[in-house]
């Protein structure tokens, strides 16, 4: 029996949209990728959850499931950051503003910076951005798969027991 394509499509898009959502959050969206690779890791959670029968489960899964979790992330993730551009962008402006009050010398066209405005939906920079965040999220999405496929992956030959020493001095530190 093997595993369908089916079967990592709806892991992926819920892993995708909990990284895609988080990641768009503000002051959560500082810690994008840690968000991604999570995503990642709960949609091979999922397909571990949903599958009877382990054994099938192969590395690939994994990864395939995590860069699909990661490329929903990167759609949902552009597409939730469109009415929140004005707030990214004087985030941004509030920041650059404090880094200029502690540096002395500041380079050519800093001050350009600080008067940039939103000027409405870009669809050049929205593509762009997409195709970046995409890069990216499959990649970070990828990562989390491969630590989701070690986390969960069960070895039916391996006992998860600790042993116990035979005797006393098996235990002991040597001097």
């Amino acid at each position: 029996m093997k595993l369908k394509e089916k079967d990592l499509f709806l892991p992926a898009l819920i892993g995708g949209a909990a990284a895609g959502l988080t990641s768009t959050i503000p002051f959560l969206h500082c810690l994008c990728c840690l968000w991604v690779v999570a995503g990642g890791v709960l949609a091979t959670y999922l397909v571990f959850d949903r599958t009877s029968d382990k054994s099938i489960l192969k590395i690939s899964d994994s990864l395939t499931v995590g860069a699909l979790s990661g490329l929903f992330g990167a759609i949902i993730n552009s597409i939730l950051k469109i009415p929140l551009t004005d707030y990214y962008l004087s985030w941004n402006r509030r920041f650059l503003e404090s880094m200029a009050r502690f540096m002395d010398e500041l380079p050519a066209g800093w001050d350009s910076l600080m008067q940039m405005r939103y000027e409405g939906f870009n669809p050049f920079l929205f593509f762009f951005g997409l195709i970046i965040n995409g890069a990216v999220f499959i990649f970070l999405g990828a990562i989390g798969g491969l630590i989701g496929y070690s986390l969960f992956k069960t070895n039916p030959g391996v006992n998860n027991e600790k042993t116990m020493a035979q005797n006393q001095s098996d235990s002991q530190p040597s001097l």
